[in-house]
């Protein structure tokens, strides 16, 4: 990269990166999102019918399912919440990318949290407007195109206050990376505001 003309990062956290690790300069420029698709108004009435979500508050989480993605964490802290508002149901929509730490996490969920599987594009911006909170536990992010999409719905977000997470979440709360208690916390507070 070094005989490159430009380069670009896609957040200041991932330009300090790359000027720690390399001592090369990049413009920032942030992902853009398709605001024809992800915007205030959509109805998530399929998505509550396709998993039978009337009955509470839905939290998201969409993306891979791996480690880093701090899924476990996520998991730990819904069951918290379930002690307060045990209707709530969580939907973790995304591909499994590791087979272990998949039947991990079905081990620490109950009936309560809702793996989807893979979704396609076309059909995320439903998923986001069926939720009341868009949550992520992840450890590791240049970017978070998923946060920034729940928020262009309206929807506030919890997650770590991590890599990019404070340049991307201008809706939402950040807690001090894997206290699990503060997120339960600070989801609870969302849902009853």
């Amino acid at each position: 990269i070094k005989n490159s003309d430009e380069v670009i990062s896609i957040s200041e956290f991932l330009k300090n990166e790359l000027r720690n690790q390399t001592g090369i300069n990049s413009k920032v420029k942030y992902c853009k999102i398709n605001k024809k698709r992800f915007h205030k108004g959509i109805k998530g009435a399929r998505i509550i019918k396709k998993y039978h979500l009337k009955k509470g508050p839905v939290l998201l989480y969409v993306g891979r399912i791996s480690p880093h993605k701090g899924i476990h964490l996520l998991i730990k802290a819904f069951n918290l919440v379930l002690k307060k508002i045990p209707n709530a149901k969580l939907l973790i929509v995304g591909k499994p990318t590791f087979n272990s730490y998949s039947k991990k996490l079905k081990k620490l969920a109950n009936r309560s949290v809702i793996f989807t599987g893979f979704v396609k594009d076309e059909e995320l911006p439903y998923y986001y407007a069926a939720c009341d909170v868009y949550t992520t536990a992840t450890l590791w992010e240049g970017f978070d195109l998923p946060a920034v999409e729940a928020q262009a719905i309206g929807k506030k977000v919890v997650a770590f206050d991590i890599c990019s997470h404070p340049e991307v979440v201008k809706n939402g709360i950040l807690i001090k990376s894997k206290d699990i208690n503060a997120f339960a916390k600070a989801i609870i507070n969302s849902l009853n505001p």
